[in-house]
C-alpha cells in the first residue's frame, strides 16, 4: 500500500465510528499527497505520532463502547502509514 492508501483507509475507519477530529485531520493529508507525494507531508504525517494525545495513544470509542475490531485494523494501519512513511523517506 502506498502512504495516500494508508491514509485513505484510516481516514474510513475514522468515519466510521464518528471520530471527525482525526478524521479531517486525515482528509486533508489525503488532499495534500494528491497535490504531491513528498517529504514536506510525510513530515506533517509523522507530526501526529509523537506526544501525549497524538494519534499513536488514540483509541476508538463508539457511544461509549472500544470498537475492538476497528482499534486492531487502526492499529495495523498506523504502524503500516509510519513504516512506509520510513522507507519512502528520500
Amino acid at each position: 500500500m502506498t502512504v495516500k492508501d494508508y491514509c485513505i483507509e484510516i481516514h474510513k475507519i475514522l468515519v466510521e465510528v464518528g471520530e471527525l477530529h482525526w478524521a479531517k485531520c486525515f482528509r486533508n493529508f489525503i488532499s495534500e499527497l494528491e497535490a504531491a507525494e513528498n517529504n514536506t507531508v510525510f513530515r506533517k504525517i509523522l507530526s501526529i505520532y509523537g506526544g501525549m494525545g497524538s494519534f499513536n495513544d488514540f483509541v476508538l470509542y463508539h457511544n461509549g463502547t472500544l470498537c475492538q475490531k476497528e482499534n486492531e485494523a487502526l492499529s495495523e494501519l498506523r504502524e503500516g502509514l509510519y513504516k512506509t512513511i520510513g522507507k519512502a523517506w528520500h
